[in-house]
């Protein structure tokens, strides 16, 4: 920890046994921190010793001169019998001053991190959960999804990180932008409606745009999207493409339907397993292979499996509760 290092320096220092390259850095930290700069020197003329004034402002005079200012009058002995009076005067004095400074520094900085813990909402498998974030953005998670966010969001920018498939409907504020983090790829807007999957056993991540603007960033590239439009980042290649959709297809979940476009077989499984909270076996990888387009109405894992069966050539058969497929 940062603060808990320049304790140490600041220790050493009044100990006379520190470096000069140590009091260089320690001595830059010092004159550029401005708040730890007026702290010290109010505790210090405030702090309780029987040292008389005029020598305790002139101890105090030195040391600032020396430390906040790093004048090349900073250079001394190492040798702690050479250490002049006054040095030793000023050790009583801000040793304690430094601890109860940097202890406070570092206890508010773990208390800073325990009042940033996130909250977090999730979606079961099976299930579905509709939250508003504090700053009136709606968001619907579809099943197997998280979403959490800081306690402090909205102060600069609003972030949120996603895990699954979320539909995000953004309240509009101009001066803060609205991230949706999914790994390393960010979504960025201010006000606007998408969707955006990304669950972690899936190789794609897709952003549809429904109304507004989006840029979706990655460390090595970027791309905007405008409505009716859909952006695949592959998480293997790292690569971004993008496709004109019709994009009310692709939140059909919200609604309690699901859509595929020219899906495997493989995938398609994958998302019945999350909605329904079954679990699913292929048998045969040349059933994975096969793909699927077509929306799927409601009504439960027989219904969507009948009708996928419709077009794609397996049937299935329940074995300890495991759907299993199998090639007809």
């Amino acid at each position: 920890m940062e603060k808990e290092y320049y304790k140490n320096l600041a220790e050493k220092y009044f100990a006379g046994d520190i470096t000069e390259a140590e009091i260089s850095e320690l001595a830059g930290w010092i004159r550029n921190n401005v708040q730890l700069s007026d702290w010290w020197e109010e505790e210090f003329e405030k702090s309780d010793t029987d040292t008389p004034l005029a020598l305790r402002d002139k101890m105090f005079a030195r040391i600032k001169a020396e430390v906040l200012k790093e004048q090349p009058a900073m250079k001394r002995t190492l040798d702690k019998t050479l250490v002049p009076a006054w040095a030793k005067w000023a050790a009583m004095i801000c040793i304690p001053i430094c601890i109860a400074f940097f202890t406070y520094n570092i206890l508010s900085i773990s208390n800073a991190d325990k009042n940033r813990s996130p909250f977090m909402v999730k979606a079961n498998k099976g299930d579905k959960a509709t939250v508003v974030l504090p700053d009136g953005t709606d968001v619907i998670l579809n099943s197997a999804s998280q979403l959490s966010y800081l306690s402090d969001f909205g102060r600069n920018e609003r972030r949120v990180h996603l895990e699954g498939e979320g539909y995000f409907k953004v309240a509009h504020d101009a001066r803060r932008t609205f991230i949706v983090q999914v790994g390393e790829l960010e979504v960025k807007v201010m006000g606007t409606v998408f969707n955006v999957c990304a669950y972690s056993n899936d190789q794609d991540v897709t952003v549809v745009l429904l109304e507004g603007k989006v840029g979706v960033y990655t460390p090595s590239t970027s791309a905007t999207l405008s409505p009716g439009e859909k952006i695949n980042y592959n998480k293997s290649t790292r690569k971004l493409s993008t496709e004109k959709v019709y994009p009310d297809d692709y939140v059909s979940w919200t609604k309690g339907n699901l859509y595929f476009q020219n899906e495997s077989l493989e995938n398609i499984m994958k998302a019945l397993s999350r909605v329904y909270d079954v679990t699913i076996r292929i048998d045969s990888p040349k059933i994975s292979e096969e793909r699927f387009t077509g929306t799927i109405p409601g009504g439960g894992i027989q219904n969507a499996l009948n009708i996928i069966m419709l077009t794609s050539p397996f049937r299935y058969e329940v074995e300890d509760s495991v759907i299993i497929l199998k090639e007809k």
